[in-house]
Protein backbone atom coordinates (compact mmCIF):
# COMPACT_ATOMS: atom_id res chain seq x y z
CA UNK A 1 0.00 0.00 0.00
CA UNK A 2 1.39 3.37 -0.45
CA UNK A 3 0.48 5.85 2.54
CA UNK A 4 0.85 9.25 2.49
CA UNK A 5 0.91 10.81 5.82
CA UNK A 6 0.98 14.79 6.61
CA UNK A 7 2.23 15.70 9.92
CA UNK A 8 3.41 19.36 11.17
CA UNK A 9 7.04 18.75 11.97
CA UNK A 10 9.33 15.65 11.86
CA UNK A 11 12.82 14.51 13.27
CA UNK A 12 15.21 15.57 13.39
CA UNK A 13 14.40 18.88 13.43
CA UNK A 14 11.33 18.63 15.86
CA UNK A 15 10.95 15.20 18.39
CA UNK A 16 7.52 16.22 20.20
CA UNK A 17 5.04 13.08 20.93
CA UNK A 18 3.18 13.20 17.51
CA UNK A 19 6.06 13.73 14.90
CA UNK A 20 7.97 10.73 17.24
CA UNK A 21 4.95 8.39 17.05
CA UNK A 22 4.59 9.38 13.04
CA UNK A 23 8.22 8.60 12.41
CA UNK A 24 7.36 5.59 14.19
CA UNK A 25 4.52 4.49 12.46
CA UNK A 26 6.05 5.45 9.11
CA UNK A 27 8.86 2.89 9.89
CA UNK A 28 6.72 0.05 10.92
CA UNK A 29 4.92 0.31 8.07
CA UNK A 30 7.84 0.42 5.87
CA UNK A 31 9.34 -2.48 7.20
CA UNK A 32 6.02 -4.36 6.68
CA UNK A 33 6.24 -3.72 2.97
CA UNK A 34 4.73 -0.63 2.70
CA UNK A 35 5.22 2.74 0.86
CA UNK A 36 5.42 5.45 3.42
CA UNK A 37 5.92 8.51 3.04
CA UNK A 38 5.57 12.04 5.19
CA UNK A 39 4.96 15.24 4.34
CA UNK A 40 6.10 17.56 7.27
CA UNK A 41 5.96 21.07 8.27
CA UNK A 42 8.98 22.88 9.80
CA UNK A 43 9.31 25.73 12.07
CA UNK A 44 12.78 26.95 10.09
CA UNK A 45 11.37 30.16 8.17
CA UNK A 46 13.25 30.78 4.72
CA UNK A 47 12.67 34.09 2.36
CA UNK A 48 11.34 32.42 -0.49
CA UNK A 49 9.69 29.47 -0.10
CA UNK A 50 11.13 25.52 -0.27
CA UNK A 51 10.51 22.23 -0.31
CA UNK A 52 13.32 19.85 0.42
CA UNK A 53 13.39 16.20 -0.01
CA UNK A 54 15.43 13.89 2.61
CA UNK A 55 15.66 10.27 4.04
CA UNK A 56 15.17 10.15 7.54
CA UNK A 57 15.29 6.64 9.33
CA UNK A 58 14.72 4.85 5.96
CA UNK A 59 11.41 7.27 5.67
CA UNK A 60 11.09 9.50 2.65
CA UNK A 61 10.42 12.97 3.90
CA UNK A 62 9.11 15.72 2.14
CA UNK A 63 9.75 19.21 4.26
CA UNK A 64 7.93 22.73 4.01
CA UNK A 65 9.25 25.97 4.80
CA UNK A 66 7.36 28.18 4.99
CA UNK A 67 8.19 32.10 3.64
CA UNK A 68 4.76 33.82 5.16
CA UNK A 69 4.85 35.39 8.87
CA UNK A 70 3.86 34.48 11.65
CA UNK A 71 2.86 30.77 10.28
CA UNK A 72 2.08 29.32 13.47
CA UNK A 73 -0.78 31.39 14.30
CA UNK A 74 -4.47 29.76 13.92
CA UNK A 75 -5.50 32.27 11.43
CA UNK A 76 -2.33 31.22 9.36
CA UNK A 77 -3.35 27.69 9.15
CA UNK A 78 -3.87 27.80 5.47
CA UNK A 79 -0.97 28.75 2.90
CA UNK A 80 -1.44 28.42 -0.78
CA UNK A 81 2.04 27.37 -1.53
CA UNK A 82 2.35 24.56 0.51
CA UNK A 83 -1.00 23.45 -0.68
CA UNK A 84 0.08 23.72 -4.20
CA UNK A 85 3.01 21.87 -2.68
CA UNK A 86 0.91 18.85 -1.27
CA UNK A 87 -1.34 18.87 -4.69
CA UNK A 88 2.06 18.25 -6.33
CA UNK A 89 2.99 15.45 -3.95
CA UNK A 90 0.30 13.73 -4.07
CA UNK A 91 0.45 13.81 -8.10
CA UNK A 92 3.75 12.30 -7.95
CA UNK A 93 3.70 10.00 -4.70
CA UNK A 94 0.29 8.68 -6.17
CA UNK A 95 -1.02 7.43 -2.56
CA UNK A 96 -3.51 4.91 -1.93
CA UNK A 97 -4.58 6.41 1.71
CA UNK A 98 -3.25 9.87 3.33
CA UNK A 99 -3.28 10.02 6.89
CA UNK A 100 -3.10 13.56 7.90
CA UNK A 101 -1.83 14.23 11.75
CA UNK A 102 -1.89 17.68 11.52
CA UNK A 103 -2.69 21.25 9.89
CA UNK A 104 -0.40 24.05 11.79
CA UNK A 105 3.11 24.65 9.58
CA UNK A 106 1.46 23.00 6.74
CA UNK A 107 -2.22 23.97 5.37
CA UNK A 108 -5.93 23.61 6.52
CA UNK A 109 -6.86 21.97 3.09
CA UNK A 110 -4.86 18.64 3.33
CA UNK A 111 -7.91 16.10 3.33
CA UNK A 112 -9.47 18.57 0.69
CA UNK A 113 -6.56 18.02 -1.54
CA UNK A 114 -6.57 14.24 -1.11
CA UNK A 115 -9.79 14.51 -1.93
CA UNK A 116 -9.17 16.69 -5.13
CA UNK A 117 -6.53 13.91 -5.91
CA UNK A 118 -9.49 11.20 -5.32
CA UNK A 119 -7.55 9.69 -2.54
CA UNK A 120 -9.26 8.62 0.81
CA UNK A 121 -7.95 10.22 4.00
CA UNK A 122 -7.58 9.24 7.64
CA UNK A 123 -7.63 11.88 10.16
CA UNK A 124 -6.06 11.20 13.85
CA UNK A 125 -6.67 14.38 15.98
CA UNK A 126 -3.28 14.32 17.76
CA UNK A 127 -4.64 17.10 20.25
CA UNK A 128 -7.21 20.15 20.80
CA UNK A 129 -5.86 22.44 17.88
CA UNK A 130 -8.74 21.55 15.94
CA UNK A 131 -11.34 23.05 18.08
CA UNK A 132 -9.19 26.19 19.86
CA UNK A 133 -7.72 29.13 18.30
CA UNK A 134 -5.37 29.00 21.40
CA UNK A 135 -4.35 25.34 20.78
CA UNK A 136 -4.50 24.21 24.07
CA UNK A 137 -8.02 25.10 25.33
CA UNK A 138 -6.77 27.61 27.68
CA UNK A 139 -7.86 31.45 28.39
CA UNK A 140 -4.59 32.52 29.62
CA UNK A 141 -0.84 32.25 29.10
CA UNK A 142 -0.25 30.88 32.13
CA UNK A 143 -2.55 28.16 31.57
CA UNK A 144 -4.56 29.11 34.56
CA UNK A 145 -8.06 29.02 33.22
CA UNK A 146 -9.56 26.07 31.18
CA UNK A 147 -12.00 26.76 28.53
CA UNK A 148 -14.87 23.75 27.72
CA UNK A 149 -16.99 25.97 25.43
CA UNK A 150 -17.32 24.47 21.88
CA UNK A 151 -15.54 26.33 19.48
CA UNK A 152 -17.63 29.64 18.15
CA UNK A 153 -17.40 33.04 17.70
CA UNK A 154 -19.37 34.56 20.59
CA UNK A 155 -16.94 32.12 23.39
CA UNK A 156 -13.61 32.63 21.26
CA UNK A 157 -13.91 36.47 20.10
CA UNK A 158 -12.51 37.35 24.21
CA UNK A 159 -9.15 35.76 24.06
CA UNK A 160 -8.25 34.66 20.47
CA UNK A 161 -4.81 35.90 19.62
CA UNK A 162 -4.64 38.99 17.29
CA UNK A 163 -3.23 42.10 15.73
CA UNK A 164 -3.98 45.70 17.12
CA UNK A 165 -5.01 45.58 13.03
CA UNK A 166 -7.31 43.17 13.34
CA UNK A 167 -11.46 44.32 14.72
CA UNK A 168 -13.91 42.40 15.96
CA UNK A 169 -15.44 42.01 12.47
CA UNK A 170 -12.10 40.10 10.99
CA UNK A 171 -11.82 38.32 13.74
CA UNK A 172 -15.58 36.87 13.93
CA UNK A 173 -15.27 35.80 10.17
CA UNK A 174 -11.63 34.23 10.82
CA UNK A 175 -13.67 32.14 13.36
CA UNK A 176 -16.14 30.66 11.73
CA UNK A 177 -14.09 30.27 8.49
CA UNK A 178 -11.38 28.50 10.65
CA UNK A 179 -14.13 26.29 12.36
CA UNK A 180 -15.59 25.59 8.53
CA UNK A 181 -12.28 24.82 7.45
CA UNK A 182 -11.83 21.96 10.10
CA UNK A 183 -15.70 20.89 9.77
CA UNK A 184 -14.91 20.53 5.91
CA UNK A 185 -11.72 18.02 6.87
CA UNK A 186 -13.12 16.05 9.30
CA UNK A 187 -16.34 15.28 7.01
CA UNK A 188 -14.35 14.92 4.23
CA UNK A 189 -11.97 11.60 6.00
CA UNK A 190 -13.08 8.46 5.83
CA UNK A 191 -11.96 7.45 8.92
CA UNK A 192 -11.68 10.20 12.11
CA UNK A 193 -9.63 8.68 15.24
CA UNK A 194 -8.28 9.97 18.58
CA UNK A 195 -6.33 8.37 21.14
CA UNK A 196 -9.11 8.07 23.82
CA UNK A 197 -12.64 7.87 23.67
CA UNK A 198 -12.45 10.28 26.36
CA UNK A 199 -10.68 13.01 23.79
CA UNK A 200 -12.90 11.75 20.91
CA UNK A 201 -16.07 13.08 22.72
CA UNK A 202 -14.27 16.28 23.77
CA UNK A 203 -13.63 16.88 20.57
CA UNK A 204 -16.88 15.69 18.98
CA UNK A 205 -18.61 18.38 21.41
CA UNK A 206 -15.94 21.47 20.83
CA UNK A 207 -16.88 21.82 17.56
CA UNK A 208 -20.63 21.70 17.80
CA UNK A 209 -21.45 17.32 17.70
CA UNK A 210 -22.80 15.21 14.77
CA UNK A 211 -18.99 13.86 14.42
CA UNK A 212 -18.25 10.53 13.79
CA UNK A 213 -14.65 10.18 15.75
CA UNK A 214 -13.97 6.66 17.45
CA UNK A 215 -10.69 5.96 19.76
CA UNK A 216 -7.57 3.88 18.85
CA UNK A 217 -4.97 4.20 21.46
CA UNK A 218 -1.79 5.09 20.24
CA UNK A 219 1.50 2.62 19.92
CA UNK A 220 4.13 3.88 22.24
CA UNK A 221 7.03 5.76 21.33
CA UNK A 222 9.38 4.71 24.81
CA UNK A 223 12.15 3.10 24.06
CA UNK A 224 12.64 2.29 28.30
CA UNK A 225 12.87 -1.28 29.39
CA UNK A 226 9.79 -2.59 31.61
CA UNK A 227 11.01 -2.70 35.12
CA UNK A 228 10.95 -0.36 38.73
CA UNK A 229 13.67 2.17 38.94
CA UNK A 230 16.26 2.23 42.19
CA UNK A 231 13.43 2.88 45.11
CA UNK A 232 14.35 5.53 47.74
CA UNK A 233 16.10 4.07 50.58
CA UNK A 234 16.59 6.75 53.08
CA UNK A 235 12.96 7.00 54.09
CA UNK A 236 12.17 10.04 51.79
CA UNK A 237 9.25 9.73 49.08
CA UNK A 238 11.76 10.57 45.78
CA UNK A 239 9.63 12.36 42.92
CA UNK A 240 10.13 12.79 39.59
CA UNK A 241 8.55 14.56 36.54
CA UNK A 242 10.66 14.81 33.21
CA UNK A 243 9.70 16.27 29.42
CA UNK A 244 10.03 19.53 28.14
CA UNK A 245 10.03 21.79 31.47
CA UNK A 246 7.19 23.96 29.88
CA UNK A 247 4.71 26.23 32.01
CA UNK A 248 2.21 24.05 29.96
CA UNK A 249 3.34 20.70 31.94
CA UNK A 250 3.19 22.28 36.00
CA UNK A 251 6.60 21.61 36.73
CA UNK A 252 6.00 24.74 39.49
CA UNK A 253 2.77 23.26 40.81
CA UNK A 254 4.86 19.93 41.77
CA UNK A 255 7.59 22.42 43.24
CA UNK A 256 4.62 24.44 45.16
CA UNK A 257 3.07 21.64 46.38
CA UNK A 258 6.50 20.16 47.54
CA UNK A 259 6.93 23.45 49.93
CA UNK A 260 3.12 23.11 51.10
CA UNK A 261 3.42 19.43 52.46
CA UNK A 262 3.62 19.60 55.82
CA UNK A 263 7.15 18.73 56.09
CA UNK A 264 8.96 19.26 52.62
CA UNK A 265 12.44 17.34 54.22
CA UNK A 266 10.38 14.14 53.53
CA UNK A 267 10.73 14.62 49.74
CA UNK A 268 13.53 14.34 47.18
CA UNK A 269 12.44 15.92 43.33
CA UNK A 270 14.64 14.95 40.15
CA UNK A 271 13.52 16.86 37.31
CA UNK A 272 14.66 15.82 33.92
CA UNK A 273 14.69 17.82 30.70
CA UNK A 274 16.01 21.39 29.49
CA UNK A 275 13.89 24.43 30.41
CA UNK A 276 11.85 26.36 27.59
CA UNK A 277 12.63 29.68 28.48
CA UNK A 278 15.04 31.34 30.79
CA UNK A 279 12.37 33.31 32.37
CA UNK A 280 10.65 29.98 34.18
CA UNK A 281 14.60 28.59 34.57
CA UNK A 282 14.34 30.89 36.86
CA UNK A 283 10.97 30.61 38.31
CA UNK A 284 11.75 27.06 38.46
CA UNK A 285 14.61 27.73 40.52
CA UNK A 286 13.58 30.18 43.08
CA UNK A 287 10.91 27.59 43.96
CA UNK A 288 13.36 24.94 44.45
CA UNK A 289 15.76 26.56 46.90
CA UNK A 290 15.72 25.46 50.22
CA UNK A 291 14.44 22.34 48.90
CA UNK A 292 15.83 18.94 47.85
CA UNK A 293 15.61 19.37 43.93
CA UNK A 294 17.83 18.51 40.97
CA UNK A 295 17.79 19.55 37.55
CA UNK A 296 19.20 16.78 35.60
CA UNK A 297 18.66 18.57 32.00
CA UNK A 298 18.68 16.37 28.91
CA UNK A 299 17.88 12.73 29.41
CA UNK A 300 17.97 9.48 27.50
CA UNK A 301 16.15 6.33 28.09
CA UNK A 302 19.35 5.31 30.15
CA UNK A 303 18.91 7.96 32.60
CA UNK A 304 15.59 8.03 33.05
CA UNK A 305 15.12 4.44 33.49
CA UNK A 306 18.40 4.79 36.41
CA UNK A 307 16.80 7.69 38.17
CA UNK A 308 15.80 7.38 41.96
CA UNK A 309 12.12 7.60 41.94
CA UNK A 310 9.36 6.40 44.32
CA UNK A 311 6.43 8.29 42.51
CA UNK A 312 5.99 9.57 38.97
CA UNK A 313 4.14 12.99 38.89
CA UNK A 314 2.51 14.43 35.83
CA UNK A 315 1.21 17.60 36.73
CA UNK A 316 -0.12 19.07 33.26
CA UNK A 317 -2.06 21.94 32.95
CA UNK A 318 -2.98 20.93 29.39
CA UNK A 319 -5.79 18.60 28.49
CA UNK A 320 -3.54 15.74 27.04
CA UNK A 321 -4.81 13.79 24.15
CA UNK A 322 -2.88 10.22 25.19
CA UNK A 323 0.21 11.00 26.91
CA UNK A 324 3.89 9.46 26.04
CA UNK A 325 5.19 10.41 29.50
CA UNK A 326 1.73 8.33 31.43
CA UNK A 327 3.69 5.32 28.60
CA UNK A 328 6.91 5.87 29.83
CA UNK A 329 6.24 5.97 33.70
CA UNK A 330 3.90 3.34 33.24
CA UNK A 331 6.52 1.19 31.39
CA UNK A 332 8.58 2.22 35.25
CA UNK A 333 6.42 0.22 37.41
CA UNK A 334 6.18 3.29 39.66
CA UNK A 335 3.11 4.84 41.15
CA UNK A 336 2.06 7.99 39.21
CA UNK A 337 0.21 11.16 40.06
CA UNK A 338 -1.29 12.99 37.84
CA UNK A 339 -3.77 16.20 36.81
CA UNK A 340 -7.30 15.12 36.80
CA UNK A 341 -7.92 15.61 33.43
CA UNK A 342 -7.95 14.74 29.64
CA UNK A 343 -6.46 11.09 28.87
CA UNK A 344 -4.78 11.23 31.84
CA UNK A 345 -8.19 10.43 33.51
CA UNK A 346 -9.19 8.34 30.12
CA UNK A 347 -6.34 5.81 31.13
CA UNK A 348 -6.79 5.85 34.89
CA UNK A 349 -5.61 2.60 37.02
CA UNK A 350 -5.28 1.86 40.29
CA UNK A 351 -1.19 2.66 39.83
CA UNK A 352 -2.70 6.20 39.47
CA UNK A 353 -4.41 9.27 41.95
CA UNK A 354 -5.17 11.98 40.99
CA UNK A 355 -5.52 16.04 41.92
CA UNK A 356 -7.45 18.69 40.12
CA UNK A 357 -5.52 20.38 37.64
CA UNK A 358 -3.00 23.27 38.66
CA UNK A 359 -4.14 22.81 42.15
CA UNK A 360 -0.75 22.47 44.34
CA UNK A 361 -2.61 22.51 47.62
CA UNK A 362 -4.30 19.21 46.77
CA UNK A 363 -1.34 17.81 45.20
CA UNK A 364 0.56 18.97 48.93
CA UNK A 365 -2.35 16.71 50.29
CA UNK A 366 -1.76 13.89 48.20
CA UNK A 367 2.48 13.97 48.65
CA UNK A 368 1.58 13.75 52.38
CA UNK A 369 -0.92 10.77 52.41
CA UNK A 370 1.79 8.90 50.11
CA UNK A 371 4.67 10.06 53.15
CA UNK A 372 2.31 9.26 55.67
CA UNK A 373 1.03 5.74 54.43
CA UNK A 374 3.86 3.75 53.00
CA UNK A 375 1.10 0.97 52.76
CA UNK A 376 -0.68 3.27 50.11
CA UNK A 377 2.28 3.77 47.76
CA UNK A 378 2.87 -0.04 48.07
CA UNK A 379 -0.82 -0.71 47.09
CA UNK A 380 -0.23 1.36 44.15
CA UNK A 381 2.82 -0.10 42.97
CA UNK A 382 1.38 -3.32 42.39
CA UNK A 383 -1.69 -1.97 41.03
CA UNK A 384 -2.59 -2.89 37.46
CA UNK A 385 -0.62 -0.52 35.19
CA UNK A 386 -2.09 2.04 32.48
CA UNK A 387 -2.03 0.01 28.72
CA UNK A 388 0.82 0.55 26.85
CA UNK A 389 0.43 -0.37 22.88
CA UNK A 390 3.41 -1.92 21.49
CA UNK A 391 3.99 -1.16 17.89
CA UNK A 392 3.65 -4.65 16.76
CA UNK A 393 -0.36 -4.48 17.65
CA UNK A 394 -0.86 -0.85 16.60
CA UNK A 395 0.40 -0.70 12.98
CA UNK A 396 -2.04 -3.48 11.97
CA UNK A 397 -4.84 -1.65 13.49
CA UNK A 398 -4.05 1.36 11.63
CA UNK A 399 -3.82 -0.96 8.68
CA UNK A 400 -7.30 -1.65 9.11
CA UNK A 401 -8.55 1.93 8.93
CA UNK A 402 -6.48 2.39 5.74
CA UNK A 403 -8.68 -0.51 4.47
CA UNK A 404 -11.79 0.66 5.68
CA UNK A 405 -11.07 4.33 4.05
CA UNK A 406 -9.96 2.69 1.22
CA UNK A 407 -12.76 0.60 1.04
CA UNK A 408 -14.92 3.45 0.91
CA UNK A 409 -13.38 5.50 -2.13
CA UNK A 410 -12.48 9.20 -2.18
CA UNK A 411 -15.34 11.75 -1.22
CA UNK A 412 -16.73 13.99 -3.90
CA UNK A 413 -13.87 17.20 -3.91
CA UNK A 414 -14.66 20.67 -2.03
CA UNK A 415 -16.26 23.37 -4.63
CA UNK A 416 -14.33 24.41 -7.33
CA UNK A 417 -13.76 28.09 -6.21
CA UNK A 418 -13.21 26.67 -2.30
CA UNK A 419 -9.29 27.30 -3.16
CA UNK A 420 -9.59 30.51 -5.08
CA UNK A 421 -11.42 31.97 -1.93
CA UNK A 422 -8.78 30.82 0.45
CA UNK A 423 -5.90 32.07 -1.66
CA UNK A 424 -7.54 35.42 -1.56
CA UNK A 425 -8.22 35.64 2.30
CA UNK A 426 -4.59 34.32 2.67
CA UNK A 427 -3.27 37.15 0.34
CA UNK A 428 -5.24 40.03 1.77
CA UNK A 429 -3.90 38.71 5.42
CA UNK A 430 -0.41 38.00 4.25
CA UNK A 431 -0.44 42.33 2.98
CA UNK A 432 -1.50 43.61 6.47
CA UNK A 433 1.11 41.46 8.40
CA UNK A 434 3.57 42.67 6.15
CA UNK A 435 2.29 46.81 6.70
CA UNK A 436 2.54 45.47 10.55
CA UNK A 437 6.30 44.71 10.66
CA UNK A 438 7.25 47.29 8.26
CA UNK A 439 5.05 49.93 10.43
CA UNK A 440 6.58 48.41 13.75
CA UNK A 441 10.30 47.96 12.86
CA UNK A 442 10.40 51.55 10.73
CA UNK A 443 10.62 53.70 13.57
CA UNK A 444 13.65 51.23 15.22
CA UNK A 445 15.41 51.37 11.70
CA UNK A 446 15.14 55.57 11.76
CA UNK A 447 16.51 55.60 15.38
CA UNK A 448 19.54 53.15 14.35
CA UNK A 449 20.43 55.12 11.43
CA UNK A 450 20.12 58.24 13.73
CA UNK A 451 22.25 56.53 15.71
CA UNK A 452 25.27 55.61 13.18
CA UNK A 453 25.11 59.35 12.04
CA UNK A 454 26.00 60.43 14.92
CA UNK A 455 28.50 58.10 15.19
CA UNK A 456 30.39 59.15 11.94
CA UNK A 457 29.86 62.70 12.75
CA UNK A 458 31.82 62.19 16.16
CA UNK A 459 34.61 60.34 14.87
CA UNK A 460 34.85 63.90 12.21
Amino acid sequence: MRIAHAVHGHPPELIGGTELYVSRLARAQRAAGHDARVFAGSVEWREEFEVEDETVDGVPVRRVHRNDLYFDRWDKTYQPLVSDAWDRFLAEVRPDVVHVHHWIRLTSDLVAGAARASVPAVVTVHDLFPTCPRVFRLKDDAGEVACEEPMGETPCLPCVPRWRFQGDAEIAGALVDARADVRRELDLARVVTAPTAGHASFVTRMLGGELDVEALPLGTVSVLPDGSPPASTDGRVRLAAWGNLHPLKGVHVLLDAVRRTRDPSRFAVRLLGGFSTEEYETRLRGLAEGQDVAFEGAYDAAALAAAPMDVAVLPTLCRESWSFVLDEAARLGVPILASDTGALRDRATGRMSFFPRNDAGALAERLDALADDPALLEAMRVAPSPEVVPFERHAPAVLGLYDRAVAAGPPAPPADDAKDRLRLLWERREWHFRELVRSETWPDLVAALRRRIEELESRG
